[in-house]
């Protein structure tokens, strides 16, 4: 017993000089670069306008218990998050995520069909992890989020 407890100890024993530190970075924040739906990248259905979009940065843990946000803009730097009803009172905007991907749907309250035309958005995907690490993070905000996580904006797909 003796000598197994000696074997045991023994090889937990540190090895070598340590290592320098390594590349400063967030793997689990993903900022999206801004990214258009157009007036053609809209589907009418059941009085609703959808735009679906795959991103595998979205997986079951994020799902589960991440955070994913997406945001509209209305001008230069002005990202304002989902849901949203526009300055109109009428067009709500909102969306829905699943594992490896997310969709963006549109609609009139007044039953009116309207295409929304060409928006911009932009998306935050934040693990587990990080909404832990930054609790007081208002993840709602795109440039608190942003700035709070240093993350690089990625692209998504339609």
């Amino acid at each position: 017993m003796l000598a197994g407890s000696l074997l045991i100890v023994n090889g937990c024993a540190k090895k070598g000089p340590k290592g320098d530190p390594g590349p400063q970075g967030n793997a689990n924040v993903i900022g999206s670069a801004p990214f258009t739906v157009y007036s053609t990248g809209w589907t009418l259905a059941n009085g609703l306008y959808s735009a679906s979009f795959s991103d595998p940065d979205i997986t079951p843990t994020i799902v589960d218990r991440g955070v994913v946000e997406i945001f509209k803009s209305y001008g230069t730097n002005e990202w304002t998050n989902l849901p949203d009803i526009d300055p109109n009172g009428i067009t709500s905007t909102v969306f829905d995520f699943y594992d490896n991907g997310f969709t963006i749907y549109v609609q009139n309250s007044d039953g009116s069909t309207p295409n929304p035309g060409t928006q911009i958005f932009r998306t935050v995907i934040i693990s587990p992890s990080q909404k832990q690490a930054h609790p007081h993070t208002n993840w709602k905000n795109y440039n608190e989020a942003i700035a709070a996580l240093n993350s690089k904006p990625v692209t998504v797909t339609q």
